[in-house]
């Protein structure tokens, strides 16, 4: 079994965020208030929005049976087509609710999500450039505005999944989750691209805070990991290997961050799934964990 465990749809490119409003125009592009212009996938996938029936396309062509679809405020939130995508094929997809907690019916929104519409995984994108962190400049995830978030997730088996952005960057809030994780014991985070390594490099500082954080309750996706290396990306299969070796490859996830990665290539999805085989660094056992069992038992 192969799950894409980190990837998008959306039906219309309607973004929010640090830069202010975007707007689609067509074409998989987005313009900024200040007139710059974006990709965010290509135009043989759609228009104005990456919908559901693009990514199916996409995971048939590479063989890949299931996927997780989290959202960010990017693209904009996409909470009912997202639960919409989900009863249309429950065979094929589970998914992440978002919000934000700022927001004075925050918690009603989170129950209803819960509650309602099925979720059971609860996203928050707090990089500086693309989220939370960007439009609450003091923003605190072991702060009074998120603890009725982590009491009724806890409460519900809501697993929780981080996007913390660029080390240091004010989403990388590695201490306020650990203070979360010990208040609440019974939560299940999961830290989206493996807390970008690629960000400064692959090295032990990272590894170390892996390490301190990895309580077998922490997950690890492993998508838009890759370093400005050709493929098969050794520097990223050497850092992911230790990855392994603290976390176990029962707390690691494969996935892709599509549609975005597509802007580089449709070859490149493909590209995504073999690097780990061909690298040898990982034993047939722990690949069948990465790339689907552990997505698998967690979110499916």
């Amino acid at each position: 079994m192969i799950i894409d465990a980190h990837a998008h749809v959306y039906e219309y490119l309607r973004p929010y965020g640090p830069w202010g409003e975007g707007r689609a125009i067509g074409k998989g592009k987005i313009r900024w208030p200040d007139g710059i212009e974006m990709q965010f996938f290509p135009p043989e996938y759609g228009d104005t929005g990456f919908k559901v029936e693009a990514l199916l396309q996409v995971l048939e062509e590479n063989k890949v049976d299931k996927a997780v679809l989290m959202q960010a405020q990017n693209y904009g939130f996409q909470n009912d087509y997202v639960a919409e995508c989900i009863k249309k094929y429950p065979d094929k997809f589970t998914g992440a609710c978002i919000f934000d907690p700022y927001g004075r019916k925050a918690m009603d929104l989170f129950k209803y999500f819960a509650e309602v519409q099925g979720y059971k995984i609860l996203k928050f994108e707090l990089s500086e450039c693309w989220g939370l962190s960007g439009i609450h400049p003091d923003l605190s995830l072991d702060s009074h505005i998120f603890l009725p978030v982590w009491e009724y997730a806890e409460k519900n088996n809501v697993i929780i999944v981080i996007d913390t952005g660029l080390r240091k960057s004010k989403g990388y809030q590695l201490y306020p989750i650990a203070r979360v994780k010990e208040k609440f014991p019974a939560l299940r985070f999961v830290l989206c691209h493996a807390l970008f390594p690629c960000d400064d490099g692959y090295n032990e500082t990272r590894l170390k805070m892996m390490q301190e954080i990895a309580d077998g309750k922490t997950y690890f996706d492993i998508s838009s990991v890759f370093s400005g290396s050709p493929y098969p990306y050794t520097d990223t299969q050497e850092f992911l290997r230790k990855l392994c070796d603290i976390a176990g490859a029962d707390h690691m996830m494969w996935g892709t961050d599509s549609p975005g990665i597509l802007c580089r290539g449709k070859e490149f999805y493909a590209e995504t799934m073999r690097y780990l085989h061909e690298g040898k660094l990982f034993s047939q056992q722990e690949l069948s964990l990465i790339y689907g069992e552990t997505a698998e038992k967690l979110y499916f």
